[in-house]
């Protein structure tokens, strides 16, 4: 990334926010730099929106009913993890849903008996508030709870219109946050949650209803719209990154715009992960997920047939050392050598060099200049149906052999009949059918010479037309 650092110092653009490349090594002081530079550079976006998140999660921390949301969607689905999350992300999470679920549960006890000023009940409240602040929330867990809140607030008999209202620029935000309308798969989603769990529990008890709870309401969406504007503001101020790595994948499978739209989902992620405090620098964390995505992108489109992400970096380490070998040695590596080399199975090498084939059209392509090519369709044999002539020649076969062995006495028809297989599972050698009659094995080849001949003189012409 040293490469992407030192291009992006040189690098001019009239982005509205100004990229800081390398802020360790600048020499200036904050006191020293325009105050414009210091308040838009990348760590001071990434600080405020970090800052804007907290104050999000605080407030979504004072609703019991986050609890319970998110007790709902990740008790069952700890499991299903992205493959590129750390190994320890399912038992991090597992630990803290299980500690929010135990809390929530307490809170719900104290409150259906009564208790709510007891200070057992108080410090159960706190408890869950922090273990909800610790929760590694992402974007779509603050989303859909921001969105839960301000609609059981809306249709909650805890609404109230003619409530004390705060005075205030957010006045205008929150009363328009109120008046917007969710969509209906959205809405049909938070329907379908709360008439779940209203009958287990009270409306009052999920939302703390109070006099103030327009102001706890308002405080969430303030935050939500505050958390959202820092993100587009860090997202704007790198698109320029984005174009810059872009450039360097031109003429793969996807077009410009494809491959900026796949960079930009990389960039969403890095700004949802990064953190400010570890003192890294936002271009070279960035990078790597723009990187990725771009190269998840190009390897779904590459193939016909879509090839698992984890399965493209075996067939890439497979394909490599099979070159490293037959470089080395001069000759084509074989299973065995590639299984060692990559420490590897064998069965595991012949999968993956299976699911590398390049996939063909199976019917052929019309081109205007060229003749139509002949497609692997054209030479594979139809073996669902037989053909109608296949089955006339078969009826017609079966009934001159019957016809053929009629002229024969019983005898001779008995060995030709053992000896060729005809109306038998199995043929019979000679000295088996000689055992049978009592014969020697030369005497049965003579009658079945005899037998022979009779059908040839018969039928001979007729059956020779079946071969």
């Amino acid at each position: 990334m040293a490469y992407l650092d030192r291009q992006l110092s040189e690098y001019k653009t009239s982005a509205p926010y100004i990229n800081v490349i390398d802020e360790a090594k600048n020499t200036k002081t904050d006191h020293d730099k325009p105050v414009d530079e210091i308040k838009n550079s990348n760590h001071q976006l990434a600080k405020n929106l970090a800052d804007a998140k907290t104050d999000l999660i605080k407030s979504l921390a004072t609703f019991p009913i986050s609890a319970l949301w998110l007790i709902n969607k990740h008790e069952q689905n700890i499991d299903t993890i992205e493959p590129h999350e750390p190994e320890n992300i399912a038992t991090d999470l597992a630990v803290s849903i299980t500690q929010i679920k135990k809390d929530f549960l307490q809170l719900h006890q104290h409150a259906q008996g009564n208790e709510t000023n007891h200070e057992f009940y108080i410090g159960c409240k706190q408890r869950l508030v922090v273990h909800l602040q610790l929760f590694p929330y992402s974007f779509d867990d603050l989303v859909e709870l921001s969105e839960l809140i301000v609609y059981k607030f809306k249709a909650g008999s805890v609404f109230n219109p003619f409530l004390n209202r705060p005075l205030g620029n957010d006045t205008l935000v929150v009363d328009k946050r109120l008046k917007a309308a969710l969509t209906p798969s959205k809405a049909k989603n938070l329907e379908k949650f709360t008439a779940t769990y209203d009958s287990q529990y009270n409306e009052s008890f999920l939302l703390l209803a109070s006099n103030d709870i327009y102001s706890d309401v308002s405080r969430v969406i303030v935050a939500e719209q505050r958390w959202l504007k820092g993100r587009q503001n860090l997202v704007m101020a790198n698109n320029k990154l984005v174009s810059f790595i872009v450039n360097q994948y031109k003429g793969s499978f996807l077009d410009f715009n494809d491959l900026v739209q796949e960079g930009q989902t990389g960039l969403l992620k890095a700004v949802d992960r990064f953190d400010y405090r570890l003192g890294f620098q936002f271009s070279t964390y960035a990078g790597y997920w723009i990187r990725q995505a771009i190269s998840r992108s190009l390897s779904r489109s590459e193939r016909s047939v879509r090839i698992p992400c984890e399965q493209i970096a075996n067939i890439n380490r497979v394909f490599r050392a099979k070159d490293q070998i037959t470089t080395r040695t001069g000759k084509e590596a074989s299973i065995q050598e590639i299984a060692g080399h990559t420490q590897l199975s064998c069965d595991d090498i012949n999968t993956i060099l299976a699911i590398a084939q390049s996939a063909i059209p199976l019917e052929g392509t019309d081109d205007e200049d060229n003749e139509k090519a002949f497609a692997p369709v054209d030479f594979l044999e139809q073996q669902t149906f037989t053909h109608a002539i296949e089955d006339i020649a078969g009826s017609e076969l079966e009934a001159l052999i019957a016809d053929a062995i009629k002229t024969l006495n019983p005898r001779e028809a008995q060995v030709v009949c053992c000896h060729f297989g005809v109306h038998s599972s199995s043929e019979m050698t000679l000295q088996e059918i000689g055992a049978e009659f009592n014969l020697t094995r030369e005497r049965i080849r003579q009658i079945q010479v005899i037998a022979l001949n009779k059908i040839k003189l018969n039928y001979g012409q007729q059956l020779i037309n079946f071969l």
